[in-house]
């Protein structure tokens, strides 16, 4: 049965094969979008599904509240939420790191899942049904020197997803997460030209987990943080 499922960093290199995992499902995926650059990126990747009204593209910037509620009520009756969106900031020791990073870092990573919880959740009650999907990262549990913001937004995000999903649990409402170590992407890629990429992890294996996780097939998993 079709879904509808918001996929947030959805025009990105992971989110995009997200997206594409989604579709391939037979669902209808709702992204927002700030960057006009990556919307047209992601227009490129998918146009054929945006022109069949399986894939909609929505302007919103989903760290405010406002922007949360405008991609809700594109999506309509959410089944699945992907919190997609997030970024890396780190390199430095915590006496060198500027406190711009740390807002950036908890902005990206975790209000922007917290906002998008906050207007999917009452939905989800209200039909006694949905799944939630978390972007964590095994910089969390990891601890690395030099990436105290990142790691502690990630962690955050982990204790959002361990926190909310108690809160749901007789609604009917999974929340899980993943948590991959570096993605195999163009722009790590060029980051780190000299690096062993045997041990990255193709994005398009992480969205393979994720959209298991939305599946009846993981109907008994709860609050679990899954390392791909």
């Amino acid at each position: 049965m079709s879904r509808t499922v918001i996929v947030t960093g959805g025009t990105g290199a992971l989110g995009t094969r997200v997206v594409d995992a989604f579709l391939e499902a037979g669902d209808r995926v709702v992204v927002p979008w700030i960057v006009p650059k990556e919307r047209e990126r992601l227009l490129a990747h998918a146009g054929s599904a945006v022109e069949a009204g399986r894939l909609e593209l929505v302007e919103a910037d989903v760290a405010e509240g406002s922007g949360a509620e405008a991609v809700a009520a594109a999506a309509g009756e959410a089944r699945v939420l992907i919190n997609g969106v997030g970024g890396f900031g780190g390199g430095t020791a915590v006496d060198e790191t500027d406190l711009e990073l740390w807002d950036r870092m908890f902005r990206m990573n975790v209000r922007t899942a917290v906002a998008m919880c906050r207007a999917v959740v009452p939905g989800m009650r209200a039909r006694g049904a949905g799944s939630i999907v978390n972007v964590a990262s095994q910089a969390a549990p990891g601890r690395p020197p030099g990436l105290a913001a990142y790691a502690a937004s990630k962690d955050a995000v982990i204790v959002l997803t361990e926190t909310l999903q108690k809160e749901v649990v007789t609604a009917g409402i999974r929340v899980n997460a993943v948590s991959p170590g570096t993605i195999d992407t163009p722009a790590n890629r060029e980051a780190m030209p000299d690096a062993d990429r045997s041990s990255w992890t193709p994005p398009e294996r992480i969205a393979g987990v994720m959209r298991w996780l939305a599946s009846d097939a993981a109907a008994t998993v709860r609050g679990a943080v899954i390392p791909v």
